[in-house]
């Protein structure tokens, strides 16, 4: 459920802070203080689309919209194959920035739109007479009828076979697209062309630094030479460090201490010769010669197929040409393997076919409950004469099944069943739903329902039948309701006030949490309008207390 909420720059909002119960909860207000912006920001937390630059009291800096929500370990997994860390009270924010972008976060990671949009309908619904929720997404209706004995073991056999049967399908337009786009004949020229030139990884470098290093083998075997005849010329150096050689040996001889020089002196004539036999041999390599045409060459030839495969290295081209030799060998084997495929499609079908006919027949049975039970609950939202029923389309298999629900409704006796989406009215459509909603969320594991103004164009004793299920459906479900009724807003456990100050140069939206001496203020202004009566209150108290 619901834990908090809090939201900043957003609209009228500058900073709010909302912490909630269980049970149902009550808003209530003038037309324009707000309400509705409120459930603009809690739907734009849960991923709704919304034009972020439009919603920015102050637009130079962000809105932010945070919830923090209670949730079982059921929902675990649902986290998981997102990709998202799960919390037992995890935390949505969404932050709309002045640039017009905004991001999501789940528990402090990035999160996808969709990713959040799929998880918040697990355990939030918001219903509204423009949206209806529930009478239009067939993953929850499927979702709550199925809570009324469909076993979860039958509906995962059915729903691993279709996806079964849905990979051999994508494999096999994966192949026909292959086959008619791709040319066998080019490809395995492309495959040869690449095999004949043994190329080795990294051989591109290799050949760019050998020459770099023979650039400029001119100058440098004019060094060399001019080094080693340094070295070699009579009384060059190794001439020079001879006779310091012998003059430090016969100064030893003479005194001790010039011992140690002369070592000194015979390891620098050793390091000579060192240098003298690596100048002979870098000589001798650059009289062998290197064929630096050859090396242009190969490098050209390496430069041209990178370019025709478009990639960067050796590597890559490597790679490139593994990817080759498995297409090639893939539409080889091409026919074979769509008529193995076609066998397999049609057998999978056939398996799939038949498990969901076996989870609609429990889905019928189902059904059959929820129509029993029916009839109690829409006269308790005073809908004494009208029918609905549960019928089923035929439809092709899908991940929910292989048939979809219909709800047909009938307001009057004598009238025929229809759709309830085409022939009921605003009102009628809210107080089926909420009819439904009482039925269906017996068993049910959403944890939140939000209802916008469902109550609109009713009074009286209707709205005092509404007000009495809606706190029996929170008994099970956390119940925010949005409110002109006094008889729904008396119902509430918390009640909160939307209202707006305003200035001379701006309006601010809050709510709060009303008192029980404020809520009979504000019930009594709903019975009375501005000019609050002692009958009025009288009123409100009895319909808190009653």
């Amino acid at each position: 459920m619901l834990r908090r909420i809090h939201i900043t720059n957003f609209i009228l909002i500058d900073q709010l802070e909302l912490h909630l119960n269980g049970g149902l909860t009550t808003m209530s207000g003038e037309t324009g203080a707000g309400k509705s912006i409120l459930l603009g920001a809690l739907e734009a937390g849960l991923g709704g689309r919304i034009a972020a630059k439009k919603v920015l009291k102050n637009p130079e800096e962000k809105a932010v919209v945070e919830l923090e929500i209670a949730l079982n370990a059921s929902f675990k997994p649902a986290f998981e194959a997102l990709d998202l860390d799960f919390e037992d009270v995890s935390t949505f924010r969404r932050e709309l920035l002045p640039n017009g972008k905004s991001r999501f976060f789940v528990n402090d990671t990035p999160a996808k739109a969709s990713d959040v949009v799929q998880l918040a309908t697990e355990f939030i619904d918001i219903n509204s007479q423009s949206d209806t929720g529930l009478l239009h997404r067939r993953h929850q209706q499927l979702e709550l009828i199925d809570t009324f004995g469909v076993a979860l073991e039958e509906r995962a056999g059915y729903q691993r076979a279709f996806k079964h049967w849905q990979q051999l399908r994508v494999e096999w337009d994966q192949l026909q697209q292959q086959g008619a786009t791709e040319d066998v004949g080019y490809l395995e020229f492309l495959l040869a062309e690449l095999l004949d030139k043994n190329i080795v990884a990294g051989e591109e470098e290799m050949i760019e630094s050998e020459l770099k290093e023979h650039k400029n083998s001119g100058a440098l075997k004019e060094q060399l030479f001019a080094l080693r005849t340094q070295l070699q010329e009579e009384g060059g150096a190794f001439d020079q460090f001879y006779l310091l050689e012998q003059r430090l040996e016969k100064l030893a001889d003479l005194h001790s201490s010039y011992e140690s020089h002369g070592a000194f002196l015979s390891e620098a004539i050793d390091q000579l010769r060192s240098l003298d036999r690596r100048v002979e041999q870098d000589l001798s390599n650059l009289e062998d010669g290197v064929d630096l045409d050859a090396l242009q060459a190969r490098k050209s030839e390496l430069k041209s197929l990178m370019a025709k495969h478009r990639v960067l290295t050796t590597v890559e081209l490597i790679d490139k040409c593994t990817e080759l030799q498995q297409k090639v060998d893939s539409l080889q084997n091409r026919q074979s393997r769509l008529e193995t495929l076609e066998v397999e499609i049609a057998e999978a079908k056939s398996t799939l076919e038949a498990l969901g006919e076996s989870l609609q027949a429990q889905r019928l049975e189902a059904s059959a409950k929820i129509e029993q039970q029916m009839p109690g609950f829409l006269e308790r939202v005073d809908l004494p004469k009208a029918r609905l029923e549960l019928r089923w389309e035929k439809t092709a298999p899908t991940a929910l099944g292989t048939y979809s629900p219909v709800f047909s409704f009938s307001a009057n006796p004598g009238q025929a069943l229809m759709p309830l989406t085409k022939v009921a009215s605003g009102g009628e459509q809210s107080r089926v739903m909420l009819a439904l909603k009482a039925v269906l969320g017996q068993y049910a594991t959403l944890s939140t329902q939000i209802f916008d103004e469902i109550d609109t164009g009713i009074s009286g004793g209707t709205a005092e039948k509404v007000g009495l299920l809606l706190s029996e459906l929170s008994q099970k479900q956390q119940i925010i309701a949005i409110t002109h009724l006094p008889q729904v807003a008396a119902k509430g456990a918390q009640h909160w006030l939307v209202y707006k100050d305003q200035g001379e140069d701006q309006t601010t939206s809050h709510v709060r949490t009303l008192s029980a001496d404020e809520r009979i203020d504000e019930i009594a202004r709903m019975l009375s309008g501005e000019q609050i009566t002692e009958s009025a209150k009288k009123q409100a108290k009895e319909l808190l207390f009653s």
